[in-house]
């Protein structure tokens, strides 16, 4: 275990085009009931999200996209590097942002292995809580020793996917990262 620098750590809400990073289960749900959707895309793609639905409910992963209630996370300062929980519906901070898995997607990690993500500013250095002065900052995020940059790929009309694997193309995500407390206890 680590001993947690309470000083770096805080919580903060995850936005990319200002839409919120949240379940990916909420956003595909979000363009299931949008009734643009089906009028644009027609039966074939209201039954893809149906069945992208059904395998999303249980494995956490995660996805930003309009509409959807942001998800709060506790950047935990250890060791040079945050650890990302997840505030779930009781009110902790129960669940880890984790790679982990063959696909290394962004989602729900309920191991005891977690992926440590370092933050990065806009001139590409590492900062840590108090190298942030803005309440509402652009940053990248960096997972592990690799230092592998989290970016998207897919998009309408079906939902992005955050990835740090070296073997998917698609851009680093410039996320915008909005500080909800400094200093929480």
């Amino acid at each position: 275990m680590w001993d947690t620098d309470f000083t770096q750590s805080f919580t903060a809400q995850l936005f990319v085009d200002d839409m919120p990073v949240s379940s990916a289960h909420w956003v595909v749900l979000k363009l299931l009931v949008d009734p643009k959707n089906g009028e644009r895309e027609g039966e074939e793609w209201l039954e893809l999200h149906r069945k992208l639905l059904s395998d999303l409910i249980d494995n956490g992963m995660m996805s930003y996209g309009e509409g959807v209630l942001p998800y709060i996370f506790y950047f935990e300062y250890h060791d040079d590097v945050y650890t990302i929980r997840i505030k779930g519906d009781t009110g902790w901070f129960n669940k880890t942002a984790s790679m982990e898995g063959e696909s290394r997607s962004l989602s729900e990690f309920k191991g005891d292995d977690p992926t440590y993500f370092r933050i990065i500013n806009s001139s590409g250095d590492v900062v840590k809580l108090d190298e942030i002065p803005d309440a509402i900052s652009d940053v990248y995020l960096e997972t592990g020793p690799q230092r592998r940059s989290v970016k998207t790929y897919s998009g309408y009309p079906t939902f992005p996917v955050l990835t740090d694997d070296p073997r998917r193309s698609g851009k680093p995500v410039l996320f915008k990262l909005k500080i909800i407390d400094r200093h929480p206890s």
